[in-house]
């Protein structure tokens, strides 16, 4: 196995399994049951099911009855592109990986489903859905050992493939940078939906000027620029504009979104979005 994957597997269990979180193994909030009614407790009843608070209060056990258990159908999205080939600190596809990982492992910990798909203007790869952990670690190591460089990520076409992929409600994750133009508002309609954008400070805050050369992994071309702080600005502005727009599609169509910046911790980040 690839060091760093066996890396980030290591840490991701350490950080769902460890002292510091107890017995609190997921992020998700549960597996779906829905509470009918209460009736008093018969032999062979699930003990876990006893309803302690009116127990006490009527000195006869109650249990808690609930609907059919749905479980949880989990998604989560690699966005395939050249962008996230970058990083000062972590690559943004390492972080992403990372990212992926405590997803994968929480949704299965918790025992529901999990599949992971990779995809920039295709799918360019489909893990099916899973309850074993030990899928996990073919899919961590594609998503740190893909070959990003001249891919584009295609939001249109992911959009409309998920649509016919698939049939029952699902929590989706979309992780990526997002700076290409998106609208998911029909997938969001009919599944609850997660972006984590994952960036990098020094793209949305360069600090260099002066004559340099750079190259565009979308085509591996190669540009000499001479950089002044009016083309800075000019260029964060820029930036600005797209996260603008990206939050405005986000809030309009109930999208809950969070940044991740490539020297933050991934799981802190996470658990900030599901507090929300």
């Amino acid at each position: 196995m690839n060091k760093k994957v066996n890396e980030i597997i290591i840490k991701t269990k350490k950080r769902l399994f460890g002292a510091n979180i107890g017995n609190n193994i997921s992020v998700f909030k549960g597996n779906g049951l829905d509470f009918r009614e209460l009736k008093e407790y018969s032999y062979g009843d699930d003990v876990k099911k006893i309803n302690w608070k009116v127990t006490a209060k009527t000195q006869k056990p109650f249990v808690n009855v609930f609907n059919e258990e749905r479980e949880l159908n989990i998604v989560a999205v690699f966005a395939l592109s050249s962008t996230i080939y970058f990083g000062s600190i972590k690559q943004k596809q390492e972080v992403m990986s990372e990212i992926l990982a405590l997803i994968g492992f929480s949704a299965i910990s918790n025992s529901d489903s999990f599949s992971a798909i990779f995809f920039d203007t295709k799918a360019q790869k489909i893990y099916k859905p899973t309850k074993s952990s030990k899928m996990l670690y073919p899919i961590i190591e594609d998503a740190i050992n893909f070959d990003v460089l001249n891919k584009n990520i295609d939001y249109k076409a992911l959009e409309s493939f998920l649509l016919n992929l698939l049939k029952q409600k699902s929590i989706i994750f979309l992780i990526g940078d997002f700076f290409k133009d998106i609208d998911i508002s029909y997938l969001a309609a009919k599944h609850e939906v997660y972006a984590i954008i994952v960036r990098d400070k020094f793209e949305e805050e360069p600090k260099f000027s002066g004559e340099i050369e750079l190259i565009d992994p979308s085509d591996n071309k190669s540009y000499k620029l001479n950089i002044n702080n009016k083309i800075l600005n000019d260029f964060k502005n820029e930036i600005k504009k797209i996260d603008t727009k990206l939050k405005e599609h986000f809030l309009k169509n109930g999208v809950n979104f969070i940044k991740v910046y490539t020297h933050q911790e991934p799981f802190s980040r996470l658990i900030t979005l599901f507090r929300k």
